[in-house]
Parts: C-alpha cells; structure tokens; sequence
C-alpha cells in the first residue's frame, strides 16, 4: 500500500461515520488565492458575518456521499467556522443535478439576490462535457456568470469539472477543463483546478474514483469533499488574512 493510500484509508474511515475533517490531503501545488481576489469576502468577515454560495450540481449536492453534512458545501461551512471562530458562517448551495450552465445563468440574479453572498464558489462543465455543448458558448456562459457575480459585488472563485479516469475515457474532459481556466484566467478570477487534483489523487492511488464497490464509494466520495473543502478553506483563510 502507497503512502497516499494509507492517508486515504485512514481519512475515508474516519469519515465514515462522522463528519471528522480528512487529515493533510496532498496536493502537487499548494492552490493560493491573491487578497486582492477576495475584497467582499474580507469585508464580510471584518463584520462577523459570512455567507458563501456554492453553485452546481450533482457534485455540489454530493449524492454519492449519502448526507448532506458530508457534501463540500456542509464540509467548507465546518472549515471556515473552525477557522473564523468570531464569524458567522453560512454556506448556503444553489445546485440541481444534470441543469446546464446555461439554465443556472437564468435563475442566478435571483439566487444572488435572495442569498446576498460575499463569495460565490461555481464548478461549471461537468454536465457540458457529457453532453458535448459547445465550448464558446459554454465559454461565453462561464463570462456572463463572472459579470452576474462581479455586479452582485461578490467575490468568485471557480473550479474545474470532476476527473475519474472511466469518464475521461467516454468523455472528452479537457476542452471545458481548459475554457473554465481561460475564462478565469481572462477575467482575473482565481481557478481551482478541481479535474487535475482528482487525477493526481487517483494517479497516486490517493482515491479509487472508479471504485465499484457501494461502501468504498461513499468513503472516497467523504474524503473527496473534505478534500476539496480543505483546500478551498485554507486558501480563502490565507487570502483573508
């Protein structure tokens, strides 16, 4: 057994049963967040209060976790709480399985309306890719988003679409990969690279994303949003400082 499956094994059982935070999740390169990226979100915490919008999908509302305290919405909410002890932490998502980016879009200005979040976190592409939409106008969706979230006065922070090496094998991944990181790269928006930390993880036997079997699956699902919600936490802790 590898060093990063051992990390895995251990994380994946305690998560198992209760929401514990998963344990140094390795990472090739540490995803870091400019201060000057995150003005809304620094602004909210010097006022105590805190409300993040987490946009998305089936990942988002996280199915294959079986809870709804182990998505990585619930587990980013647990971090920054821990994290901002003083503050007032709300994690609030915004997600429906299998909509197109381009449906999100319609409903947006209501979302950011009612909930009012200094910062938008959005993984678009996912449902894209297995349709095979086309890249510019999936490109120009991910660009009207930026501006709905920019004239909300929030901050944003994107993410790439999920990798599992059964589905890059179906599915031509890299293209919306790429265009969510050229559209963040273009308008400034800080990207964390949500398909290239699942391949490394599943490349260095870290998680089995392809496992089958019922129990294994919750717990590398547990331990992929605890992941994704340390990373994501410990770089808006950083950015905010």
């Amino acid at each position: 057994m590898t060093k990063w499956a051992s990390l895995a094994l251990l994380a994946s059982l305690t998560v198992m049963n209760r929401p514990a935070f998963a344990e140094g999740c390795p990472v090739p390169d540490p995803f870091t967040i400019s201060p000057n990226d995150l003005p809304a979100t620094k602004a909210a915490l010097a006022k105590g209060t805190l409300t993040v919008l987490a946009l998305g999908g089936a990942s988002t509302l996280g199915g294959p976790a079986k809870g709804a305290r182990f998505t990585y919405p619930a587990r980013l909410e647990a971090r920054l709480r821990e994290a901002f002890p003083k503050v007032t932490v709300t994690v609030a998502m915004r997600a429906v399985a299998r909509e197109s980016d381009a449906a999100l879009l319609t409903s947006l200005e209501t979302s950011l309306a009612s909930v009012k979040p200094a910062l938008v976190v959005w993984g678009p592409g996912g449902s894209a890719a297995a349709r095979g939409d086309d890249l510019d106008t999936f490109l120009s969706t991910i660009n009207e988003v930026i501006g709905q979230v920019r004239v909300a006065d929030a901050d944003l922070i994107l993410m790439t679409l999920q990798y599992a090496p059964s589905v890059s094998r179906l599915v031509n991944l890299g293209p919306y990969r790429m265009a969510v990181l050229r559209g963040g790269n273009d308008a400034g928006v800080p990207v964390l690279d949500r398909y290239e930390l699942m391949r490394f993880w599943s490349d260095n036997d870290f998680l089995d994303l392809d496992a089958t079997n019922a129990d294994a699956r919750i717990r590398v699902s547990r331990t992929l949003y605890d992941c994704m919600a340390e990373i994501l936490a410990n770089a808006i802790v950083d950015a905010t400082k």
